[in-house]
Parts: structure tokens; C-alpha cells; sequence
């Protein structure tokens, strides 16, 4: 897990479209009229963020794996083909609240798959970290096809993009939104990641989708992307759902 099979020589720090391979691990999940981002996790189940899915129907749910044009214009190269599967399943996590004003609770859920998926070099599965790992202070990648500008109404990209975004301290995340006079209730199994400018965030659209981290050579999914009280505004970073806090309830019900 968490080692794409497609090496390039140059990776490029910033908000910019990925390659092709380069996060193999990374669902697109189209449901009836919207889309959130998704991350494979075994060939059965990809974890997503609960919010995204838990009033949608099975049959309105499509899950894309090995994607990178969505619209599949021809201007980039695809050497392997996508792979689009039906839901059969879904498993919200059981302290999952949605909630209006504030970021969700548990904002995560496991989608299972119709079949087995077959790894290949564009769908391999992310590593899940230690139920004690903290990746406070470390730079962590986000990937997905939201907004790429901050204007409402403005669908996403068809191609998948990338941005690197630092690991902040809960202190400093309710610093942040505290000097933009926002009442942040920031829970344990949450955290913030973002820059102090607010360039390269991951916007709407990417909810649901991974925020990974290398460690020894691998990619370790820290993070679903759950909340943000802007897109790429100043010092108000994205919110995600904490994966080392669950990561034994994925276990648990990916391994049975």
C-alpha cells in the first residue's frame, strides 16, 4: 500500500494537476448530482467522508478508481483504463453527526464495492496509519477534482489536481479562525491543515477525498477532507477528519 508503481524524476510542490498514477489510491464518487473525492483503502472499500454520502441512495452512488480525465477529453494521456463500480454498501461511522454550523463529527464512511478491484499501476490502496500517529508539523499532499478557483458556482476540474498543505496544531487552527472572528469547535478526532495565506487549499468538491503523507517511503492517509469555513481564504484552513483516530474501525471492517 501506499507506493505508486509510476516514479516520475520531478514532483512539483503547489497547487497543479497531478500525473497520471501518481495518487493511484484516489476515487472520484459521482452521486446523483454532485461528487466528492473518495480514497481506496482495500479492493473492496473505499473510505470517504460520511457527509458526502449518508442520504444518498446505493443506486445514485458511482465510485471511479484509477480516473484522472474525468471527461475523458483525449488531450491527456491514459494509458490503463478507469474502473467505474456500483456501491452495494455503506457503513457511516457509528459517532457520525452531521451538523449545520460547525465541521461534522466522525465524518467518515466506508463505501463497499460492488467486486473486487485488481491493482494495477492507476488503483493501488493508501497505507492507514498507527492509532498513535501524529503528523502535526509534517506537510501533507490533497488531491481531487473540486474548485481550482474561489468562485462560487464554478464546477470542478476534469483533470485531478494536487496541493501541498501543512499540519497545523489544534492551537494554532482556533488561533486562525479566532483572528477571523470565527467560533470554531475543533474535536479531537479532527484537525486542520492549510497555509497562512490561504493559497492552495483543497475546495469544494474534494470532500471525501485524502490527505496523505509520506513516511519510510510510503503514503499514509492521515485525513479525509471534511470542512472549511472558506476556500483558500486566509487563515482559514481545511478541516479533516483524523484517520489515525479510526483507523481500527476501517480495519476492523475491511479485514472481516
Amino acid at each position: 500500500c501506499g507506493v505508486p508503481r509510476i516514479t516520475l524524476q520531478k514532483r512539483i510542490i503547489g497547487g497543479n494537476e497531478a500525473h497520471f498514477g501518481e495518487f493511484p489510491w484516489q476515487a472520484h464518487i459521482r452521486i446523483a448530482g454532485y461528487q466528492c473525492g473518495g480514497v481506496l483503502v482495500s479492493r473492496w472499500y473505499v473510505a470517504t467522508a460520511a457527509h458526502c454520502i449518508h442520504r444518498a441512495r446505493l443506486k445514485d452512488i458511482t465510485v471511479y478508481l484509477g480516473e484522472y480525465d474525468t471527461q475523458n477529453t483525449g488531450h491527456y494521456l491514459e494509458p490503463l483504463p478507469e474502473e467505474i463500480l456500483r456501491v452495494v454498501h455503506k457503513i457511516i461511522h457509528p459517532n457520525f453527526q452531521y451538523r449545520v454550523t460547525q465541521p461534522d463529527r466522525f465524518d467518515l464512511a466506508l463505501l463497499r464495492l460492488s467486486r473486487p478491484v485488481s491493482y494495477r499501476e492507476n488503483i493501488l490502496p493508501i497505507c492507514l496509519p498507527r492509532h498513535d500517529a501524529s503528523f502535526w508539523g509534517q506537510m501533507g499532499v490533497v488531491a481531487g477534482w473540486g474548485k481550482t478557483d474561489t468562485t462560487y458556482g464554478k464546477t470542478g476540474t476534469n483533470i485531478l489536481q494536487k496541493a501541498t498543505v501543512p499540519i497545523l496544531s489544534d492551537t494554532e487552527c482556533l488561533q486562525w479562525h479566532e483572528h477571523k472572528n470565527i467560533n470554531l469547535e475543533l474535536h479531537p478526532e479532527m484537525f486542520c491543515a492549510g497555509h497562512s495565506d490561504g493559497h492552495m487549499d483543497a475546495c469544494l468538491g474534494d470532500s471525501g477525498g485524502p490527505l496523505i503523507v509520506q513516511q519510510d517511503g510510503r503514503w499514509m492517509l492521515a485525513g479525509i477532507t471534511s470542512a472549511g469555513f472558506g476556500c483558500a481564504v486566509d487563515h482559514q484552513p481545511g478541516i479533516y477528519h483524523k484517520v489515525a483516530d479510526t483507523a481500527g474501525w476501517i480495519a476492523a471492517h475491511i479485514n472481516t
